[in-house]
């Protein structure tokens, strides 16, 4: 594997092997938002999901994942692999059974990066439309879509940023971010100028239909997420 790929392994209830501190368990809570300020600082290109002993909500936990992330998450079953179909669902990139085979785990996790730096790499190609929660969206034209036929037009500003949020869905994105996106690195803009073009997009989308009345998701002191999966035309 190449030398810069970056793992993450964690189990069913996001505790991380050999990361417990035993003198002090941490609740569920705590877990969970030491994996996932894990996964923003280190930005893994795979979590590796130990389900092999998983007793109920494993699916849940790839959801959960998926939601805050788009990193491809490879998850290890139990020797019952019937279940990979159900994690796949879920958001898994691909399963592999336990116990696990160290040079079968180390190829699948390269196919996965590869297939992921493809993955990657579609989006920077103009996008002809992006189709999410019943709408298409032509950023060519600054046109949303309904399928009851109504239209609604975007000013330049409010395209780029569906534009952005659709190309990182389900991850959070800070004002910082969204102003790169928005005007470059070499102009800055204030938490409030992002804040009402982020309202803005908000009112149009929530003018479409009752499917996109809550599509940007505000992460209190963090930023925005977009909660929808996305198809991408070319």
């Amino acid at each position: 594997m190449p030398t810069a790929t970056t793992i993450v392994i964690a189990r069913e209830d996001f505790s991380i092997p050999g990361g417990e501190d035993h003198d002090a368990p941490l609740n569920t809570a705590a877990r969970e938002d030491r994996f996932f300020n894990l996964l923003r600082e280190a930005k893994p290109d795979v979590v590796v999901l130990d389900l092999s002993r998983a007793n109920g909500g494993a699916a849940d936990a790839i959801v959960k994942i998926r939601r805050h992330s788009s990193v491809p998450i490879l998850v290890v079953c139990g020797p019952d692999i019937d279940c990979a179909r159900d994690y796949r669902t879920a958001g898994a990139a691909e399963c592999i059974a336990s116990p696990v085979d160290v040079v079968a785990l180390n190829e699948m996790l390269q196919q996965i990066v590869r297939g992921n730096g493809q993955t990657a790499a579609a989006p920077a190609r103009e996008a002809a439309a992006f189709n999410f929660a019943g709408v298409r969206f032509q950023p060519h034209q600054n046109i949303l879509c309904a399928g009851n036929s109504v239209k609604v037009h975007l000013t330049s500003a409010e395209g780029r940023l569906l534009t952005h949020f659709a190309t990182n869905p389900w991850e959070i994105q800070s004002r910082t971010v969204i102003a790169e996106a928005l005007y470059g690195k070499d102009r800055p803009a204030t938490d409030r100028a992002i804040d009402v073009i982020v309202n803005r997009l908000r009112t149009k989308l929530r003018s479409i239909g009752e499917s996109t009345q809550d599509l940007i998701k505000t992460e209190f002191r963090r930023g925005y997420r977009f909660v929808s999966d996305i198809s991408v035309e070319h």
